[in-house]
């Protein structure tokens, strides 16, 4: 059987220290989401169109939210198995303070928010 590996940050809420096996298929598209948002494209060997690229719109505002939100949807349509039994949704916002400019991107699954990403 095939496995996937993912790394969940210790700082994250959803880290339990001592387990080394996820099966609960929410935190699986969790993670697999966690990849897709912070992979670049052409880091994925022989998967070039894998990723959100994410770090081109650090600190700008001038993207269009709307666009970002299909091409994150785009990518999880297209990478991540989804069986019809989860609807995953993307909000993404952006936030200006006086010197900084933030996205935070919320992840739905099922109309339950479930995780949030400041990027």
């Amino acid at each position: 059987m095939l496995r996937d590996i993912y790394a969940i940050p210790n700082a994250e809420g959803r880290y339990k220290s001592g387990v080394m096996e996820v099966n609960n298929e929410l935190d699986e598209i969790i993670q697999q989401v966690d990849c897709l948002l912070f992979t670049r494209k052409g880091e994925v060997l022989m998967m070039p169109d894998f990723g959100c690229d994410l770090h081109k719109y650090f600190f700008d505002t001038n993207w269009n939210k709307t666009a970002i939100k299909h091409m994150i949807e785009s990518q999880i349509n297209t990478y991540i198995y989804l069986d019809g039994k989860y609807k995953v949704n993307i909000e993404v916002e952006f936030i200006k303070w006086e010197f900084n400019v933030a996205m935070i991107v919320d992840l739905m699954i099922n109309g339950k928010k479930v995780s949030s990403y400041l990027v």
